[in-house]
Order: C-alpha cells, then structure tokens, then sequence
C-alpha cells in the first residue's frame, strides 16, 4: 500500500471511535519525512485494531515514526509504526512546552486523584480525615513541574501517606497529645495576659486537644509530614504546625507559627480574642 512517512507527535493516547474495532489518536504536531516541513496540527490518525496495530500501541506525548495514507484534510489512516520514541528536535521542543501547560493529574486507588501545582511543585489534594465532613488540605512537596519526574518520584510519598491513613485516628492522637505537651504552658501564659476573669487558670490539657483541627497535611521528603492544625483561639488565630517522621513513627516538634509570646506580653489581649469556655478542672 502506497504511503507518506511522518514523524507525529501525539497529543491523545489511542481510543475507540467505533464498535467496528477502529480507534483513533490526536496529533499536537508532524513532520512530513518527504519534506522536513514541520506542521502543528490537531489531526488525528485512525487504524483498525489487530495483531500489528493494537490501542495500546500509541500512547500521549510520545513521537513516533508512522507510514499514513492522508485520508483528509485532518485524517490520515495508520498503515505501520516504523519506530517508537523517535528523537527529533522540532518535535521535542514543543514536548516540552506541552508538557509545561498541560495539566498533570496522578491517581492512587487507595487515595484518589492529585493535581499537581507547578508553581509549587506539589501535588494537591483534599481528602477525608476522621469523618466524611472532616476534609484536610494534603500536599505532597515532590520538587517536580513536570509529568515524567513527578511519577518517578511519586511512589514513595504515597506509600508515607498510606501509613498515615491506614493508621489516622491513631496519629491523629499522637500529633495532638504532643502538641499539648510542649504548649499547653504557652497557652496559658498567653492567657494570664488576657482581660478575663479566667486569666489566672491554666489551659487545660483536654481543653487544649479538643480546639486543636487539623486543616491541612505536608509529605515532605524522607517519610516526613508537616501537620497544620487550626488553634481555634488558643493562640490568637495562629496555627499550631506539628513535624514528624512517619518511618519513624516519632514526632519532632510542635511550634506555634509566626508566634512570639514577647508581642502580646506588651500589651493586653483582649477577652473576645480567647475563648475560655471550659469547665474548671481537668478530665
């Protein structure tokens, strides 16, 4: 069968268009092999499913080196695929602007989609902590802006947050219990600085566990996380950031961001800025 030669770029991974066993796969851009002339395009390619060709063969954002016959302005029919994963420098140029527009989607089936945020080499997502209406914030810091290096490195930031979820109402527990041992004092020297009448009890450990929230969860590197959790008031709307090493299964440090007990030792905090709802004695 008579035929072009092309070096195609493809934009679509291979799809059925038709119960008669034919799929079909868009184009970003080919060169015509008999010219060199490069053309950016969104034609597609379509072929008959069989032994030779099979969907699975063309695959997104890979080059091949195909023999087509131009059925239309913007159809050709595959006849073979002469080579995969071909290297062609017009080509790959716009690859990489592709790849740095496109938007990169990874699934986990245990854990659900993450996008990644290019800005801030992440991939984001929200998912359920300790109740269906209880939704946190979960980063994954990969260093990563591009599709390729972001599923190289992926893997072993699922498996860190696996852990944490097969295992969340336990660490949940244990992120809060240390955040209480090292600022309970802090909180209720915070308060001996309010207006209330209530100024001189200590923050009770309790108390303190049950305005902690946690809104958002950081896997760093190394099996690491950076827990955020909401002070509710504790400390004047500041949160209450909690480091610890999944591998490990140890805690590192539990700060209150952007806090310095100095600043508000100056001046008086005023008594709506607390809330000291609480009973007077401790469970």
């Amino acid at each position: 069968m008579q035929g072009q030669e092309i070096i195609s770029l493809i934009n679509s991974k291979g799809a059925f268009i038709s119960e008669n066993s034919k799929a079909n796969a868009e184009l970003i851009a080919y060169v015509d092999c008999g010219t060199n002339r490069l053309f950016e395009t969104s034609a597609k390619i379509e072929w008959e499913i069989s032994e030779k060709l099979s969907l699975e063969d063309i695959k997104r954002f890979k080059i091949y080196h195909l023999k087509v016959e131009n059925l239309n302005e913007n159809n050709f029919l595959l006849i073979d695929i002469l080579e995969k994963d071909v290297k062609n420098a017009l080509l790959e140029n716009i690859l990489k602007e592709c790849e740095q527009n496109a938007s990169v989607t990874v699934e986990e089936p245990n854990l659900g989609k993450f996008v990644l945020d290019k800005t801030t080499k992440s991939l984001y997502s929200r998912l359920k902590w300790l109740s269906e209406k209880e939704e946190i914030d979960v980063n994954l810091n990969i260093n990563e802006d591009n599709r390729i290096n972001t599923l190289k490195k992926v893997g072993a930031f699922f498996v860190t947050l696996e852990k944490i979820f097969k295992d969340k109402k336990d660490w949940d527990k244990k992120l809060k219990t240390y955040a209480v041992e090292h600022l309970a004092a802090l909180a209720t020297e915070l308060r001996k600085n309010s207006k209330s009448l209530f100024k001189f009890l200590k923050v009770w450990k309790w108390y303190f566990v049950a305005k902690m929230k946690l809104t958002s969860l950081s896997v760093e590197p190394n099996a690491e996380i950076i827990a955020t959790f909401n002070d509710r008031k504790l400390f004047l709307g500041h949160n209450i950031i909690i480091r610890a090493n999944v591998d490990k299964n140890e805690i590192i440090s539990a700060t209150v961001e952007n806090f310095n007990i100095e600043d508000y030792k100056k001046i008086e905090v005023n008594e709506s800025n607390i809330e000291i709802k609480e009973d007077n004695k401790e469970k």
